[in-house]
Order: C-alpha cells, then structure tokens, then sequence
C-alpha cells in the first residue's frame, strides 16, 4: 500500500493555516468585547445599587423629620436610622433662627395659645455621619 503525503491531497492543496490565524483573532476580538460588556454590566450594577441606598436614605431622612424633627431641641443629636438593613447614623442639629414670626387669627388677635403672640422659628438639619460607609452620597437636609 502506497501512503500519499497530506499536502498532495487536492481537497488540501490550498490550505495554508490561514483560517486558523482568521479563528484565533476573531476569538481575540470576541474576548475583548465580551470583557468591555462584562466591566459595563457590573459599573451598572454598582450604579443601580448606589441609587437605590440614596432614595432610601432621603425616604428615611423625611420620614424622621415628619415624625420627630430631631426632638426640636436646640443643639446637635446622634440618631440611628435602619436602611437595609444596615444601622445608619445620623447628625442632627437644630438651630434657633433668632428670629419670631407674629400669628394672629381671621379677626387680627394674637394666637390664644401663645402668651406673646409669636412663633419661634426653628430650623433642623439632618445628615449622614462622615464616619458612615454604607450610604455612597452624603445625604444632608435642610429647609
């Protein structure tokens, strides 16, 4: 029995290795986008997740000042607050503006319930501890 060399074949004749250089840089090209999608993919992720934790804290910021407004004690105050799961703590100072605002009723008299007939202003503040990891952006408020 005769063996012919592969090379002599007429189904082989053209056939110099140049698809496999073609298949290896179109796998390289691949890799490369699929890498590019795989980095976009989790900075959106991280992105989403940072978002969520801000809406969150500002919803837990307003329900804290609606309902207790830091106590209304002049002076600054630490608070816990739940986000998550995850204990957030909190800055709060209340301020005295130094300033009244006078009330009066629909017949111009001066507000039964005050012995002087004026307001005093307050202002609170509140704000994510710097010491704080969980919350990405520093969320403060104020009026």
């Amino acid at each position: 029995m005769l063996k012919e060399a592969y090379k002599k074949s007429p189904y082989f004749k053209n056939q110099k290795g140049i698809s496999l250089i073609e298949v290896l840089v179109s796998m390289l090209l691949m890799s490369i986008i699929g890498l590019g999608a795989a980095f976009v993919t989790g900075r959106t992720a991280v992105m989403h997740r940072d978002q969520n934790i801000h809406l969150h804290t500002v919803n837990q910021l307003r329900a804290e000042l609606e309902e207790n407004g830091c106590n209304s004690v002049v002076g600054q105050h630490d608070l816990q607050i739940e986000i998550a799961d995850q204990s957030i703590s909190l800055n709060c100072e209340v301020e005295d503006n130094g300033y009244t605002v006078s009330a009066f009723d629909h017949v111009n008299n001066g507000v039964k319930s005050s012995g002087v007939n004026e307001i005093i202003v307050r202002s609170t503040a509140l704000s994510i501890a710097d010491t704080d990891t969980f919350v990405p952006v520093k969320v403060q408020m104020t009026p």
